[in-house]
This record gives structure tokens, sequence and C-alpha cells, in this order.
């Protein structure tokens, strides 16, 4: 791996320098304003966050408060110690049940248990993966963001951190799940999405997310099915591309008007996925296609700075080629997309906070504000596993 440089970076195409310093003060102030923003005097969230947080659940990874409390913790080695006693008595007091909290992956229990175990509270973490099993929607959705692949994800890296048998016996079950659903189309094959019934693209809720939990069952399994299925998956989302002069773009579904370069939809969580499978199983040809669509999704401006669909997510992707590649073209692209997500900053007393979607409010959550960016900023100036991608 290349060694880290530190204080130069640039795009490479005349683009000015984001310093680590400045990122550091960054990360340093969102830090600070969460310290002094939450309201453990309230039920329905902890911090200021999406809207969406009032249609879910007040702990989900997404919208609730775990993507905060995984930023506070990541400052103590990701550890519980790092958060406020009220924000752990907080969390630790709301009440888990199957009808308030879906079993999923970023708005669900499946996130909510992998957060508490790398915060530390491995035996709430334990109990949360064990209740999200008897749920009635555990099949109804196949995607990484909702269903299927997300919990097997998780259940997936519970039994990396704890070696349980158990774990990896559930991450089996929802593979099998997903080969007996999928849809099959010569040498590829998709899963159609319970929120329209459509076949969507991409990471979140396409073929390509399910795809790279499939890969990682296969690796700790060692059964060539799941390989098999997840190559066909991931076929299915490149054979779906966009091709124009703005190269290899993603919509959302079939007939969509719009093509996205972003991480839950669009380029940057297809190439996320390519770049892993190019690492993972030795393949060039997807390390060209991920060096190809890493190019097609740079951008440096968007309406949007958040991780999901905005700026942070496909600086994240250019930081997987980097800690794929050793390439530092593509750590200067990081810093590149840093600089300019760095230009929404909302300097307030106490900190830095950051606006949510449409930009039209204060948002600290995960999906779309200053807890996603933190995470990015954080991993840019200390490359390192991708949270709830990598195990």
């Amino acid at each position: 791996m290349t060694p880290l440089v530190t204080e130069r970076h640039g795009s490479g195409d005349g683009v000015p320098a984001c310093p680590d310093a400045e990122v550091r003060r960054t990360v340093d102030g969102i830090v600070g304003l969460l310290l002094r923003t939450f309201d453990e005097r309230r039920s329905d969230r902890l911090w200021p966050a999406d809207y969406t947080v009032f249609a879910t659940n007040p702990l989900s990874v997404a919208y609730g408060a775990c993507g905060p409390a995984l930023l506070l913790g990541s400052r103590t080695r990701g550890r519980a110690a790092g958060l406020p006693a009220e924000v752990a008595a907080w969390m630790l007091g709301r009440p888990l049940d199957n009808d308030t909290y879906p079993p999923g992956l970023y708005v669900g229990l499946a996130g909510i248990a992998w957060a508490f175990h790398d915060l530390g509270w491995e035996e709430r973490g334990e109990a949360a993966m064990t209740l999200l099993r008897s749920s009635s929607l555990l099949y109804d959705d196949p995607s990484v963001f909702l269903g299927v692949a997300g919990w097997g994800l998780a259940s997936l890296r519970f039994h990396a951190r704890t070696g349980q048998q158990l774990h990896l016996d559930r991450a089996v079950q929802a593979g099998e799940h997903l080969l007996r659903t999928a849809e099959h189309e010569g040498d590829t094959c998709s899963w159609r999405s319970s929120l329209d019934g459509l076949v969507h693209y991409g990471y979140g809720y396409g073929a390509s997310g399910i795809a790279l939990f499939l890969l990682h069952l296969h690796l700790a399994t060692g059964e060539e099915r799941f390989r098999t299925y997840a190559v066909r998956g991931l076929e299915f989302d490149l054979g779906r591309a966009s091709e124009s002069g703005l190269g290899l773009q993603w919509q959302r579904v079939e007939g969509d008007p719009v093509v996205y370069p972003y991480w839950i939809h669009g380029g940057a969580g297809v190439g996320s996925v390519l770049v892993r499978f190019h690492r993972l199983l030795g393949d060039e040809r997807y390390g060209e296609l991920a060096r190809r669509v890493a190019d097609d999704t740079f951008v440096t401006y968007s309406y949007a700075p958040g991780l999901f669909e905005g700026l942070a997510g496909i600086g994240e992707f250019m930081l997987d080629m980097y800690r794929c590649t050793g390439d530092e073209e593509y750590r200067d692209r990081a810093y590149a997309v840093a600089r300019t997500v760095l230009w929404f900053r909302v300097v307030e007393e106490g900190g830095i906070a950051f606006p949510g979607r449409w930009l039209n409010r204060i948002a600290h959550d995960y999906a779309t504000g200053s807890a996603g960016i933190g995470m990015f900023l954080s991993r840019l100036v200390a490359p390192g596993e991708r949270a709830f991608v990598d195990l």
C-alpha cells in the first residue's frame, strides 16, 4: 500500500488542496456540536435529523441515534466511552420490538445490533439480533437497505466478531432465501423490491448490494453457489448501466429519466461493489470496470453533501479505490470531494453542523447529515474499513 500523504491533497487537475488539519477541525466541530445538541427528554429522536426519523424509529443507523453515536464512539476506538452518559442511557433505554423496528440494516434492528455491538454493548447487540429473527417482515424485502441481504450481512459481521456458528447459520438462511427468490435473465439475476414491486439497480435497493452480501457469504462458507449468484447479481446491474457522454451511470429503476452518481442509488454504490469484487476475487475485469466507474462518477459539485445521496458517498467510493489500488490519485480525488463538502459547513456556537436533505434544515443523522459526513471525513485522514460495508 502506498504510504499515506498528508497536507498536500488536491484532485490532480488543479483543484486546490483540502488540508488534513482543516478536515480534522471540521470533524472536531461536528463532534463538539453533537455533544451539545442531544435532547434526552424527547422520545422520538435524540438529535435533530432528517424528517424520516419520525416515519421510522429513533435508533436506526440511517436517521436515528446510532449514526451519531458511532461517530462519537469512533473517538474512543469505537467504544461507548466516547458517549455522554445521558446518550448511552437514552439509547439503552429505548424498548426494542418487532412492531416499531423492522429487521433491516439501515432502518432496523440489524443495523442497531451492529452499532450496539461495535459500541461495546455486546449483550444488547446479541439481543437485537435474536429479536429480529422473529420479525414477520424478515423475508419481505431482499435488499441491503431494508431486507434480507442487510440482516444477512449483519449476521456475517457478528460471526466474524464472535465466532458463533449461529450467526453464520442465519446468514446462510438469508443467502438460501435470496437464491430461491432470484429472477433469472440469461446468466444474470435480480430481485424485486417490496416497496414498489419493481427491480431496482444499485447498492441500496438493487442487485449490487445483494451481490456483495452473497460474495461475503461465499468467502465465509466456501460454497460456490453463493459466489455464482453474487456474480450473476453484479452482472445484472452492470448490464443495466446507461452509457452516454457522462460515462457509465445508473438509474434507480428501468425507465427512470435520471441517472445518479451516488452511493445508495447510482454509480458510487455499484463502483464500491466492483472494487471489492476485484479485491476479494482477484478478477482484473472488475478492477478495470471499477476504475472506469470511478472516472465517470467522480464529481466535486452536487446540491447535497450527505453520505447516502450526496458528495460524501462519492468521496467514500474514492477512498475504497485508494485502499484497493494504493493509487494516490483516488485519495486526492476524495480530498477534492471533501473540499466541496466543507463549503456546506454551518458554524454554530460550540461546533459545526451540516444541512440535510434539500438543505433546508440542520441534520445530524448518518444518511443525510453531519454523522455520515463526519464518518467520511474521519476515514479520509485515517483510511480503514468502511462501516456497514466491510466485515
